[in-house]
């Protein structure tokens, strides 16, 4: 006898499978190269300028040109994925940041170096929020937050292979050769994500694909399912636009207060990127040491997704983000304040775990926060707003650097935005509480083929 159910029920009721890990994995590459292509140019600059003969700092409008790229793309690609499908967009994305992240390697300018950083930009927006919103479908609730940032791992890693990477190459072939590789790592994975990635079973239920494609996906999903007729899982949503639904059913302040997070979060994560070696250097810290605490801070964030991600699946997120972003303000306000390295490093690193680590569970949140009809957009404007910010902190870094602050009171400055972030949270917490009823189950079978 044929069996109804909700695919959130057909997931919970078995273990995690080969294939559920199958496609993290192949959204965790792709969130990996997103992480090495976004990173590579900061690697590359000191070649570039001295290669392109450009003058001080005029580099940094191939900077600004990616992370508008970036806005762009994932304020655009997500909506476009909650309307063509998950699927066709990331390809459509992997394959747009590996083609204008080569041709990048070929700029004779930097106009050029400019054009083509924001349509690789584009590529690389678009990726990270639909790479999280597969994740999301494919994983069972009781787990959804730990397969997700397990996921995420793979954009903070890549920024630190992305500097394994410019080493190993730039010495011996050149500034051109780091984005030739680069981009191509992302060409090799591109016809593997169109041949082998699934598209989301929720989307095509949610689109009323014929039923015998969701039979055929959920096979392929959860082999042992048995015979078993998917319904969908709706929530008190008006039909609209993807974007528009953001702000329905009570959802608005919500989202305002979610971009809010995402933009103190992302311009506290790019400041730190891209200022924190010269600032420590400056403030009498060695060169090495400097390199060293960026790394760590780097790899806290790894530890702080994968820590966090683990917590998240056993309380409640809304508290574990307010506690993340107050860590992370206490931590990077103590950075101006610590004297000695081995303190140094131990702080720099708890600021990676607290400040990425949230910005990890913040993603989560958005996935678990919008319902499946606009669950890629949400995050997606999330990102993009957030990119806002990726560009105004590295901007902003540049004036207080520039106006000689002293390192104490200028990491106590790049604090504030993470303690507005945990005070943002805080009210979305008392918001949320409003929300109508989550996914709720509506027995209508799969439209007939």
């Amino acid at each position: 006898m044929t069996k109804t159910a909700t695919l959130e029920d057909v997931l919970d009721a078995r273990r995690i499978g080969g294939f559920q890990i199958f496609v993290v994995v192949l959204c965790g590459l792709v969130v990996l190269l997103d992480g090495i292509n976004t990173q590579l140019i900061g690697y590359a600059a000191p070649a570039i300028s001295k290669s392109l003969h450009l003058g001080h700092g005029r580099i940094a409008a191939a900077f600004g040109s990616g992370l508008f790229g970036l806005m762009i793309g994932g304020l655009s690609c997500s909506v476009l994925a909650d309307v063509l499908g998950r699927k066709a967009l990331l390809v459509a994305s992997t394959l747009a940041f590996g083609v204008f992240t080569v041709a990048s390697g070929f700029s004779q300018d930097l106009s050029q170096l400019v054009a083509w950083r924001f349509l690789a930009g584009l590529g690389l927006g678009g990726a990270m929020p639909i790479a999280i919103t597969l994740t999301a479908e494919v994983s069972p609730r009781r787990a959804e937050a730990w397969m997700v940032i397990a996921m995420f791992c793979g954009f903070p890693l890549g920024g630190a292979l992305a500097g394994v990477l410019a080493n190993a190459i730039l010495p011996e072939y050149g500034w051109r050769a780091v984005f030739y590789v680069g981009g191509a790592m992302a060409l090799v994975l591109t016809p593997i994500l169109a041949l082998l990635m699934p598209e989301s079973i929720a989307f095509l239920v949610h689109r009323n694909a014929p039923a015998a494609r969701i039979s055929a996906a959920l096979r392929r999903l959860a082999p042992d399912a048995g015979d078993v007729t998917l319904v969908a899982a709706i929530r008190h949503a008006k039909r609209s636009i993807p974007v528009t639904a953001l702000f329905q059913d009570g959802r608005a302040l919500c989202t305002l207060l979610m971009w809010v997070v995402y933009f103190m979060s992302l311009l506290d994560i790019y400041f730190l990127a891209s200022w924190l070696p010269t600032v420590l250097n400056s403030g009498g810290k060695s060169l090495k040491l400097a390199v060293l605490g960026a790394s760590l801070l780097q790899f806290g964030g790894v530890a702080g997704t994968l820590v966090i991600g683990r917590l998240l699946d056993r309380t409640k997120p809304y508290r574990m983000l307010v506690g993340a972003y107050i860590g992370a303000a206490v931590f990077i306000a103590a950075i101006g304040l610590a004297s000695q390295g081995a303190v140094l490093l131990g702080v720099l690193f708890g600021a990676g775990f607290f400040l990425v680590g949230g910005q990890s569970g913040l993603n989560y949140l958005a996935t678990s926060f919008y319902p499946t009809s606009a669950r890629a957009s949400g995050i997606g404007w999330g990102l993009g707003i957030g990119r806002i910010g990726s560009i105004i902190g590295p901007t902003a870094g540049a004036v207080l650097i520039a106006t000689r602050w002293p390192v104490n009171a200028l990491f106590l400055v790049v604090a504030a935005p993470c303690a507005v972030a945990a005070l943002a949270v805080l009210v979305m917490a008392f918001a949320a509480r409003r929300q109508p009823p989550q996914d709720i189950a509506i027995a209508a079978p799969l439209p007939a083929e």
